[in-house]
């Protein structure tokens, strides 16, 4: 009778793993989903940042065109006001611009360094992990049969 009662303790244990790995899979995706939802976000939250700066740099641009055309009108009339505020808020856009720039760039290395290892776990969350669920599987039905045992499916 021990024989049998360690059968169906094996048994068990085979599927608890089988649920087990099942349960890794899922869990493991949710990260790996995270991952992308994260590296997208963080794209969009910069292209949104430089979008609106440069919107801001357009205005300013034109702020100091129109400050320009101003001062060169007042110098015939022999006043010169100066551009200086509205050409430093265009500088300061222009940098603001090139800021985002550089970490748009940065998020794009780490992104790209992530995609290999990513999409390897993506295939063994994706491919593996099943084909072994299912071969574990079969293998438990097998020994099922094979003693002539049907422990309770979980």
């Amino acid at each position: 009778m021990t024989d049998v009662a360690d059968i169906h303790a094996d048994i068990e244990a085979l599927k608890e793993l089988a649920s087990a790995l099942t349960r890794y899979r899922h869990a493991q995706r949710e990260v790996a989903d995270r991952g992308d939802y994260q590296i997208a976000a963080t794209r969009a939250s910069l292209e949104e940042k430089a979008s609106q700066w440069r919107s801001l740099l357009a205005r300013r641009q034109a702020d100091l065109a129109a400050c320009q055309h101003a001062a060169a009108m007042d110098t015939e009339a022999g006043g010169h006001p100066g551009c200086h505020a509205e050409a430093a808020a265009v500088r300061e856009a222009e940098d603001r611009i090139e800021s985002i720039r550089r970490w748009q760039q940065q998020v794009e290395d780490g992104a790209s360094a992530f995609v290999g290892p990513s999409s390897r776990f993506r295939n063994l969350l994706d491919v593996d992990l099943p084909r072994t669920e299912h071969h574990l599987l079969a293998i438990i039905d097998g020994l099922e049969a094979a003693r002539g045992v049907r422990a309770a499916r979980s």
